[in-house]
């Protein structure tokens, strides 16, 4: 097909062809029947063929126009079905949705939300990458994913941080541990006892590193894990004590130990949503990132001492030396 035939001459083609006529057919197209004639008559010059043998009643379609016909049909399905596609993909109910999380965040929190995001968009696929803080971040610096979901981020790029949750650390002992029989425990309380940590590059280590710095607390042996069912096992065989956030606990929940609440001063690890402002988002993934940021009021559930973040935003941007804080 040459191409100096478009969709507008495709269409007043199709149309002639199924009115049987050019008065219907441009009344259809509301145009005048004088454009519809040059249009015909601009395909047939194109192609060098008549498309049409005029009778007493009406028009019929030649056997190139018959050709023509099938393979017009074609075009104008595909164009209108790519339209619809687009036109989902731009209101958020078609595409994909990719994002970087914390493990927890992946298997505690995403569940429900992702759940209650597909009741009204089915056709959105989701990819979901779990990884430590600083991975998350990498992800979301290296163009990855479309945003990610962490914890004390440092920023590498110009990205952009909102708090949109937070969790209590708790301690966790063996249920022989002495900590076991007291109701609650104080930060100084865990000064010299073998401590279970988690590896140097999970968020729940620098929180807990972070909080032990300002107690000015030194715990005793360190036995170190990544994986958090590593750390729950150490736990229960009484290798030592953790501290850990709460949104961690379900994923522990075959270890024997004893979690107590841990105050003096309570503390809370913040979660937030990572992304980059140059970068363009599908609609789908800006959906999904509203939805987190209004987590409570979605009523998304989440396990005790664990709370959502409706507040505003809180920003993280880049410092000089690529590290962040909150401001």
């Amino acid at each position: 097909m040459s191409n100096n035939i478009t969709l507008r001459h495709l269409r007043a083609f199709v149309a002639i062809a199924d009115f049987g006529g050019y008065t219907a057919a441009a009344r259809s197209l509301n145009i005048a029947q004088s454009a519809l004639s040059r249009t015909i008559m601009e395909i047939e010059e194109e192609l060098v063929t008549r498309l049409f043998e005029r009778t007493t009643r009406r028009v019929v379609l030649t056997a190139s126009g018959e050709q023509l016909l099938k393979n017009a049909r074609r075009v104008l399905e595909e164009f209108e079905s790519a339209l619809t596609r687009f036109q989902l993909y731009q209101s958020g109910l078609d595409g994909v949705v990719s994002l970087g999380a914390l493990s927890s965040v992946a298997s505690i929190i995403l569940p429900a939300v992702i759940s209650e995001f597909r009741k009204t968009r089915p056709n959105v696929r989701m990819s979901v990458k779990d990884g430590f803080a600083n991975e998350v971040v990498r992800y979301v610096s290296d163009g990855h994913v479309d945003f990610g979901i962490t914890s004390f981020p440092k920023v590498k790029k110009q990205l952009i941080c909102e708090q949109i949750a937070a969790d209590d650390l708790l301690c966790i002992c063996s249920k022989s541990h002495r900590f076991a029989g007291m109701d609650m425990v104080y930060w100084n309380d865990l000064a010299g006892e073998d401590f279970v940590a988690f590896d140097p590059g999970s968020s729940i280590r620098t929180s807990v590193d972070r909080a032990l710095q300002i107690a000015e607390i030194q715990i005793g042996t360190i036995t170190e894990a990544r994986d958090i069912g590593t750390v729950a096992g150490l736990v229960s065989a009484d290798i030592g004590v953790s501290v850990v956030p709460s949104l961690v606990l379900p994923m522990m929940q075959f270890g024997e130990f004893t979690q107590k609440k841990l105050v003096g001063p309570v503390v809370e690890r913040e979660i937030y949503l990572v992304y980059d402002p140059q970068t363009t988002r599908p609609p789908a993934a800006e959906i999904f990132m509203d939805m987190l940021r209004q987590g409570a009021k979605h009523g998304f559930p989440i396990p005790n001492g664990t709370r959502w973040v409706d507040d505003g935003p809180t920003q993280l941007r880049r410092s000089s030396l690529g590290a962040s804080s909150p401001v």
